[in-house]
């Protein structure tokens, strides 16, 4: 998909203070006395340079300035505070990967009195925060990164005046995944095109929409086009316009969810936290994407760390070379992940598998048995951009057909997704790693060979369960027992979307039932419990 020109990428960025740092001591007045944005950009200077900033007068005294991960953006300034009191210091940047402070004195040597980074190998506070300073000169050093990194920093002085130290470097606390997620919007469970740019190509996009996908990604120049289509519009957006372009549509419908960078490893998620921070505060009801590897680890402390209204993963299960027998052991990591925050959404790119259609249904039905609610798949082979029908749109291939098929089923689940939430996942026998099989006593358990089952529940009780084949090579079929012997049952139609009745045999004060799976398939069942 296009991207921004590049030339924005370098283009400055001012942000307003009080989107990235609430008044820190509302009870102490606060001066601004240099702003960067206004009065010159830091650049890098030598500890035992003349100080560029004197303070003299007792009070909090606000420094601030703009990081942004371009040619190694590092601000440094030397301060000098004078008199014969102590001061309080603080600084906060959530775009700095580190944050030195320096003491340097009256020969100019230097010595490091503070430390602070937003990438937590190094295991320190994120910010720098001392107390009861002598008056001198310091140094202050920030370099920006890891890359994507931007955003506002701020620096206050305090002078004491008698009184007791002040917290110049108290926030108000993030809130949680799970509070994030009361505002956020997500459909019930979308299918989004990736992987190919229809560019201007209408007919292209039309094509697409009606292949079954209900997103497709975009710039911001598209989204229109989006639009015309009544389709979800998944935005690609540079870091710097975390603030420029998510306030815009903060009310649209049509957008989705603001996409950021790809392939993100555990280590820069500290970084990469401020942009959702950032993305957040302008607007609450569209995540944003940051891309996960699954085999890079760290699936819990996901939402810890970065506060994601979205979980967006790939792991490819199907390349021998990617550990394909994790696959379900990182669904089970992201499913309880997303569980303990509230049920945030987590997205999979599903590889389309040019050797074979079937291993692609078999990633897709595996993961909504999961409660996968986003699915990133697509390319150029969905389509024959040179083969077109009547109307001017690429036919659709092979495995645009096979797309179709399990959009049609998206579409259809949706409206049970956007209630319904996971609550636990059971396979058959012989068990591939990180899975289980149901209890003895639980109100249903399956039977069968390769049988996934998903247990979900809406806030109404109502009881759904999604059952997927985990053999992409050969249909079997579900044996579903229930203890309730008066229990009725009934299969989602995926082109329809409407619920048809299932034959139930009641025998000894039980319920079984017969589901029929294609190859890598699944289906979703509704349960009418017996009054």
């Amino acid at each position: 998909m296009p991207y921004p020109s590049i030339s924005n990428f370098l283009s400055p960025l001012v942000l307003v203070l009080a989107l990235v740092c609430p008044a820190l001591a509302a009870d102490t007045a606060e001066t601004v006395i240099y702003d960067e944005a206004k009065q010159g950009d830091f650049g890098p200077v030598a500890p035992n340079s003349e100080p560029k900033i004197k303070i003299s007068e007792p009070g909090v005294k606000i420094i601030k300035g703009t990081g942004v991960d371009t040619v190694d953006d590092t601000d440094q300034f030397v301060f000098e505070v004078t008199g014969d009191k102590p001061f309080d210091f603080c600084l906060i940047a959530d775009p700095a990967e580190f944050k030195k402070l320096r003491s340097i004195d009256k020969g100019g040597k230097d010595k490091e009195i503070g430390f602070g980074s937003t990438n937590h190998k190094f295991r320190v506070p994120p910010n720098i925060s001392k107390t009861e300073l002598p008056p001198g000169k310091y140094h202050v050093e920030m370099y920006m990164g890891p890359p994507g990194a931007v955003g506002n920093w701020v620096c206050k002085i305090a002078i004491r005046d008698g009184g007791a130290p002040i917290d110049l470097c108290k926030v108000e606390p993030e809130p949680s995944v799970t509070e994030k997620m009361k505002q956020a919007k997500w459909p019930g469970v979308v299918s989004i095109f990736h992987g190919a740019s229809w560019g201007n190509d209408e007919k292209y996009l039309e094509a697409i929409k009606e292949c079954g996908f209900g997103a497709t990604g975009c710039a911001e120049n598209q989204l229109e086009q989006v639009r015309k289509q009544g389709m979800k519009a998944f935005v690609f957006i540079w870091p710097h316009e975390v603030t420029i372009i998510p306030p815009k549509y903060v009310n649209d419908d049509t957008v989705l969810c603001y996409y950021m960078s790809d392939r993100i490893p555990p280590s820069q998620w500290s970084a990469w936290a401020s942009q959702e921070k950032l993305a957040w505060r302008a607007d609450p009801h569209h995540p944003a994407v940051f891309t996960m590897y699954a085999l890079m680890g760290g699936i819990p402390q996901f939402p810890n760390v970065v506060r994601g209204r979205l979980m967006e993963f790939y792991h490819y299960h199907w390349d021998g070379g990617r550990a394909p027998h994790m696959h379900y052991a990182i669904l089970e990591a992201y499913r309880q992940a997303s569980a303990a925050n509230g049920h945030v959404p987590i997205c999979l790119i599903a590889e389309t598998r040019a050797e074979d259609v079937r291993k692609t249904r078999e990633t897709i039905y595996s993961a909504l048995a999961y409660g996968v609610r986003g699915f990133r798949t697509g390319g150029a082979g969905l389509f024959d951009v040179k083969n077109r029908d009547e109307q001017g749109r690429p036919k659709r291939t092979n495995h645009g057909e096979e797309a179709l098929k399990f959009n049609q089923a998206i579409k259809a689940y949706s409206p049970v997704f956007e209630k319904a939430r996971n609550v636990d996942v059971f396979h058959t026998a012989p068990l591939p790693g990180g899975t289980k099989e149901a209890p003895a006593d639980h109100w249903v358990r399956p039977s069968g060979e390769h049988v996934i089952l998903g247990e979900f529940a809406d806030p109404d009780k109502s009881r759904f369960l999604m059952l997927a084949n985990r053999d992409a090579f050969a249909a079997h079929e579900a044996t579903l027992t229930f203890t309730d012997g008066g229990v009725k049952i009934e299969r989602m139609d995926k082109p329809t979307g409407k619920w048809q009745p299932l034959t139930v045999e009641a025998k000894d004060n039980k319920a079984t039932v017969k589901v029929p799976l294609e190859e890598g398939g699944g289906e979703l069942l509704r349960v009418i419990e017996s009054k």
